[in-house]
């Protein structure tokens, strides 16, 4: 392939995904959202983050203490941080921090 046709294929290929990018604001921008993307708005996240939840503590073994500790300790503290600061970064960062502390500590 000569480097004409790699040119040509980057840019043709740039053109595809900036339209593709642009299609939504074309279409939907002097149009008020239906009930189903309020719906989605509303009800997808929470289901997003409890499926999520249930895929990170599945095989976790409830023998032994120290086993479970720090899922439940990083969990607790990622509901606690985010009902107190409303901020997701900060408290997704927060659990996964006290997580990775306390399962090298225990």
């Amino acid at each position: 392939m000569s480097l004409t046709n790699v040119i040509i294929s980057v840019l043709l290929i740039a053109l595809i995904i900036f339209a593709e990018r642009l299609f939504p604001f074309v279409v939907f921008s002097n149009k008020t959202p239906g009930n189903l993307i309020h719906f989605f708005e509303k009800y997808i996240p929470p289901f997003v983050m409890l499926g999520l939840l249930i895929y990170s503590i599945r095989s976790i073994r409830f023998s032994h203490l120290v086993l479970w500790v720090p899922h439940l300790s990083g969990i607790v503290f990622t509901v606690l941080t985010y009902l107190w600061k409303k901020n997701t970064l900060i408290s997704i960062f927060g659990g996964t921090i006290i997580y990775m502390i306390l399962i090298r500590v225990l």
